[in-house]
């Protein structure tokens, strides 16, 4: 059974230390693949041949879910019974996009929003990352029931780091005053953060980067930072960050070290790093006592 899960595909590396920490100690090395790379875009890919062929050697596939992905079904359809496809974001309470995003002036349909009203980057929690962990030690027990007492240890084992990393997180953003616990991204990527961390969010477009809105959009979310008064606006790793400086000129609010909000940074494509890289830069935008 364990040449069976010689090779996993991940959609993209912010899971792969996920995987790591789950897999048997003395299992043979495995070939682990992803589909996207850093630096890719995570909102409009859709999988080359070669990617589909590298899904077909698979035997085990991890999707994020949350329709992030429209293209799982197609892939579903050329893998046929060959490997089996785990919707890790299932395991995830969804989390609704707040009011104050521009995805929220406008009627949700079929046809423009497939994610619906729900945030679907989950991956920005400890919480999140040790509920995907559960369901993925589940499947690698029936897949691979010989290591059953190993994937239980490297659940317990990233367990115990999720949990350090939240507390850690949390002591890190605690002098933060309430008031000024606002996060405004240019998508509306960071709703599950800011649930599980105490922040309000607002973003300039809706939940992909290219959500556009338009003129009335804008002016509201305008009228919404000025309200606010929000202390940085907060761009987002391989976006154009034009529409948010311009918005920044405009308000005299100060323009943050880009967050990493799609896993795809080269310096930050592990949760572990994507997080503390995130977390860094919140702090040091709003804390009235940022890090030296």
């Amino acid at each position: 059974m364990r040449n069976m899960l010689r090779r996993i595909l991940i959609p993209f590396l912010c899971l792969l230390g996920l995987f790591c920490s789950l897999q048997a100690q003395d299992a043979p090395v495995l070939k682990i693949a992803a589909l996207l790379r850093p630096n890719g875009n995570l909102h409009s890919f859709e999988p080359a041949p070669q990617d589909i062929a590298a899904a077909g050697r698979a035997r085990l596939v991890l999707a994020s879910g949350k329709n992030l992905e429209p293209y799982l079904p197609k892939l579903k359809d050329a893998l046929g019974g060959s490997a089996q496809i785990l919707d890790l974001g299932a395991s995830v309470p969804d989390v609704p996009v707040e009011e104050d995003t521009a995805d929220h002036d406008h009627e949700h349909d079929g046809d423009c929003c497939a994610h619906g009203p729900n945030d679907p980057h989950w991956w920005h929690t400890p919480a999140n990352m040790k509920r995907a962990a559960r369901t993925l030690a589940a499947t690698l027990t029936r897949l691979d029931p010989a290591h059953e007492q190993d994937y239980k240890a490297g659940l317990s084992r990233w367990n115990r780091k999720m949990d350090q990393l939240s507390s850690w997180a949390r002591k890190e953003l605690a002098d933060i005053p309430e008031t000024d616990r606002v996060l405004v991204t240019g998508h509306a990527a960071m709703n599950h953060f800011c649930r599980e961390f105490g922040f309000r969010s607002i973003s300039i477009q809706g939940i992909s980067r290219e959500d556009e809105g338009n003129s009335a959009q804008l002016a509201s979310t305008l009228k919404k930072l000025r309200s606010a008064g929000v202390k940085a606006l907060f761009p987002e790793y391989s976006s154009n960050p034009k529409s948010l400086t311009e918005i920044a000129k405009s308000l005299n609010i100060p323009v943050a070290r880009p967050i990493n909000t799609d896993g795809l940074a080269p310096e930050g494509h592990t949760f572990e790093s994507m997080f503390r890289q995130n977390t860094g830069i919140i702090k040091e935008a709003l804390s009235p006592f940022p890090r030296p």
